[in-house]
């Protein structure tokens, strides 16, 4: 694990992160804003307000892996996609230590919520995720809301071993996964909302995301 200075603000510590990666936190948390207006639908939560922060936060612990990795375009060794996985655990002692006081920029009343986004946020539906292979329910609401924004906006960006995926590809592959990696009905709710999602998508691009 990569050390962290204490006594850091928490955007402090999130712009230490690769270019894309910033991009990718930012554009989630844009997303989550949009789809916490929907899932009012879903389920009644009081906490809905504060899903944009936690999608942004959700990779937090992305800090504590070495840049190379997270930038590398070769296709990643076993040892180094186990150290990649890592980065939910050290997103939770990095809120952890928000927690005690020595991270600031987050209120304490919201912490809870940005563990749990960072922690299970690649949990699966059908428990076969990480880092605790929890399953269904269990996995925390902004949990799984986060996972269905996180990989629709990883799969319509460029990253570092790959061009963007379509959008009309990464709604494909969140239909597929319904019901193995995402929840159905949250699946269902996302997309009822597609043309809203590509428009929004449309809009970051044009201003350079």
């Amino acid at each position: 694990m990569k050390i962290i200075d204490e006594d850091l603000a928490a955007d402090e510590i999130m712009h230490m992160l690769p270019e894309e990666q910033i991009r990718h936190s930012e554009n989630v948390g844009r997303l989550m804003e949009r789809f916490s207006k929907w899932l009012h639908a879903y389920a009644a939560d009081e906490m809905y307000p504060y899903f944009s922060l936690a999608g942004y936060y959700h990779d937090i612990g992305k800090v504590c892996v070495l840049p190379g990795l997270l930038t590398k375009q070769e296709i990643l060794t076993p040892g180094e996609y186990r150290l990649i996985q890592q980065h939910t655990v050290f997103g939770q002692e990095l809120l952890d230590l928000a927690q005690k006081g020595k991270i600031t920029g987050i209120p304490e009343g919201l912490i809870p919520l940005l563990r749990d986004a960072a922690l299970y946020h690649h949990e699966w539906w059908n428990g076969r995720g990480y880092p605790f292979g929890l399953e269904g329910r269990v996995i925390p609401l902004v949990a799984r809301a986060t996972a269905i924004c996180d990989s629709y906006h990883a799969m319509v960006s460029n990253r570092a071993y790959r061009p963007a995926y379509s959008h009309d590809y990464a709604c494909g592959e969140l239909e597929r996964e319904a019901g193995r990696q995402f929840e159905p009905a949250l699946v269902t709710l996302f997309l009822e909302h597609e043309a809203e999602i590509l428009r929004m998508m449309g809009e970051l691009c044009a201003v350079g995301e």
